[in-house]
């Protein structure tokens, strides 16, 4: 036996990296190697199923054809014992897995022997309806055309399969939602009660999922009859027992939904037949099963649960507007999950908040904001440096949903929520020793909020101006700093950034000189942000220095760098005319090459820009 084994290893491994030089023997070795596929030894069979899988694509397609029609004439006998016939089933699969799009002329005889055994399998037998279901999926992953016909009868065996549950059986979806406390004692239980190894089904449903998917991914021509039979009974299996088997259906709906965004360009937006207009219907009820699953004890459920809302607001903005409530307990006890394998659930709780907020009005979540912040800010103060940095991102998302139109006062009730935000981020500007990640989502954080809300910590203000000068001298922080003085300009408040203007300047203009592309770039758009809006006070000096270090940029060399140069020049003549002889000097004639500049891009973009510094100087 172990001869036996041990040979059939090596062939494996030689037909893998050398059969395309031996055609010789292909046939020689297909012939050798059949008659053990009928051996009653599981580990005999079992290699060689490996060894033609191996040697399969290496075949002319007459020997592929010979060695396909003796498995499908083997299972359409229908005598064969019942791990003979695994062996078989199991062997098609992988023929047609290593094959790809070869195998597609015998799909109308593989699909149908598939469906057969699977449907016919004996009380217990999972391991050949796991089998059937898996080269299903891969005949249509491999070969999608010529497995189209079967589309009806492939959806119809995922769905089936996928609530195939003999051991168990569930009590309907509470319709009305339920409270979530009851579904997870529920779910408690019935794990308890059902927690024999020996029980397999679990795979079988597994691979019904993978089906399913692979559908999905093969025919979006067909997404709107697939989405309308799979969506339903897809919620529906989000309260499946088994983790493994959840996390594909969970992979399933997500494949569903981006599939949905994809194509729903080709149909018409009010058509009730399109797959949006579907979703759209399912939202409410699928919510309803997500906020249960929101509350199950299990981290990996509630992460995969997470990935599928973020999805779904990705694919549909605005989706989750009438039904935040529900969701926000989740939310919060994610973010304050104290388990040791907390941390991805916590990302992936913020990342989904935090494009939630992102796709919906700010009165959608004003009224959740501080009931929210308190696991927000506790975000903010892990340890670990990616749950920090996604907790500050969001932060910067509630500073526009707590003012979304300052000037104009916030709301009374969530002023408080601004101090306190104001001290968790500032303890992570102020920190020294922590993740660059996090610096730089501190800063930007900070910068948002002082420029939304300035006038409500006018008293920390000149404190922050000093850290984020402190910031733009450093060399590691300076990018995310000179973005954050950009944002600062950018206010409608008057934020008495008097004090810090000259200093600024100065090191903005330095920052022209370096190499760093992105740098020169940032720092082009805060000096024109700044110089907008306190360009007359400037000192004459800084003007001078900074016309002399933009001009110098002002080339073909690099488009985009020279825009921004222009449009500076320009915005500093608007707003000091007496700097018009310095531009004249200095900055026209660099535009004057850059006009006659053979790239037409360039012409374009110098031409706009090089009048308005023109007209400005015979103003």
């Amino acid at each position: 036996f172990e001869v036996l084994t041990d040979s059939l290893d090596i062939l494996t491994d030689v037909v893998a990296k050398f059969g395309h030089l031996l055609p010789e023997q292909h046939a020689t070795t297909v012939q050798l190697l059949q008659p053990y596929l009928d051996d009653s030894r599981q580990g005999i069979r079992k290699r060689t199923l490996h060894c033609i899988g191996a040697l399969s694509p290496c075949l002319s397609d007459a020997q592929l054809d010979a060695v396909a029609r003796h498995k499908l004439g083997q299972l359409k006998g229908g005598a064969l014992k019942p791990d003979i016939a695994r062996s078989y089933v199991q062997g098609v699969g992988a023929l047609s897995k290593a094959v790809g799009y070869r195998f597609g002329r015998h799909l109308g005889e593989a699909v149908p022997l598939m469906v057969r055994y699977g449907q016919a399998a004996a009380e217990g037998d999972d391991e050949l309806r796991e089998y059937a279901l898996q080269a299903l999926e891969s005949f249509v992953s491999r070969s999608p055309a010529d497995a189209r016909p079967f589309l009806d009868t492939l959806l119809a065996e995922a769905l089936r399969f996928v609530k195939y549950d003999p051991n168990y059986a569930a009590d309907e979806m509470d319709e009305d939602g339920g409270q979530a406390g009851s579904d997870e004692e529920d779910d408690d239980g019935s794990d308890e009660e059902y927690s024999d190894d020996e029980d397999m089904s679990w795979k079988v449903r597994r691979a019904a999922a993978k089906l399913l998917s692979a559908l999905v991914h093969a025919y979006p021509d067909q997404l709107a009859d697939i989405y309308s039979r799979a969506a339903g009974e897809l919620v529906t299996r989000f309260r499946e027992r088994e983790e493994n088997v959840k996390a594909d259906v969970f992979a399933a709906y997500c494949d569903l939904l981006r599939q949905v965004g994809i194509v729903s360009g080709r149909f018409d937006a009010a058509d009730p037949a399109s797959p949006l207009q579907l979703l759209l219907g399912d939202v409410g009820p699928m919510l309803k099963a997500a906020a249960r699953q929101l509350a199950d004890k299990s981290p990996k459920t509630r992460v995969g649960m997470f990935a599928v809302l973020r999805t779904l607001v990705g694919v549909l903005p605005g989706s989750v507007a009438d039904h935040v409530g529900m969701l926000v307990p989740g939310i919060l006890l994610a973010c304050k999950d104290k388990t040791a394998s907390s941390s991805s659930l916590k990302i992936e709780a913020l990342a989904f908040l935090r494009a939630a907020m992102e796709s919906n009005a700010a009165e959608v979540f004003q009224p959740h904001v501080v009931q929210l912040s308190s696991g927000i800010f506790a975000a903010v103060g892990e340890r670990y440096y990616k749950v920090a940095a996604e907790a500050l991102r969001v932060c910067e998302q509630v500073v526009s949903i707590i003012r979304p139109d300052p000037p104009a006062p916030p709301a009374a009730e969530l002023s408080p929520v601004v101090s306190g935000m104001f001290g968790c981020i500032n303890s992570r500007l102020a920190a020294q020793d922590q993740d660059q990640e996090v610096k730089e989502c501190a800063i930007l954080c900070m910068a948002h909020l002082v420029a939304t809300c300035g006038d409500l910590l006018s008293a920390e203000v000149p404190g922050v101006l000093k850290l984020l000068l402190e910031r733009l001298r450093n060399d590691i922080t300076r990018l995310p700093a000179v973005k954050g003085f950009a944002v600062l300009a950018a206010s409608k408040l008057d934020l008495g950034l008097d004090s810090a203007l000259e200093p600024v300047i100065a090191e903005l203009t330095s920052f022209l000189r370096k190499a760093n592309r992105l740098l020169r770039q940032a720092s082009l758009a805060a000096l024109e942000a700044l110089v907008a809006k306190h360009g007359p006070s400037l000192d004459p000096a800084s003007t001078s220095a900074l016309l002399d270090e933009s001009a110098s940029l002002i080339s073909d060399a690099d488009l985009s760098i020279a825009a921004l140069s222009l449009k500076l020049a320009v915005t500093l003549l608007q707003q000091q005319p007496a700097v018009a002889q310095q531009v004249v000097e200095r900055v026209l004639p660099a535009g004057l090459v850059l006009v006659r500049s053979p790239l037409l891009q360039v012409r374009e973009q110098a031409a706009e820009v090089g009048l308005g510094v023109c007209g400005n100087c015979c103003a």
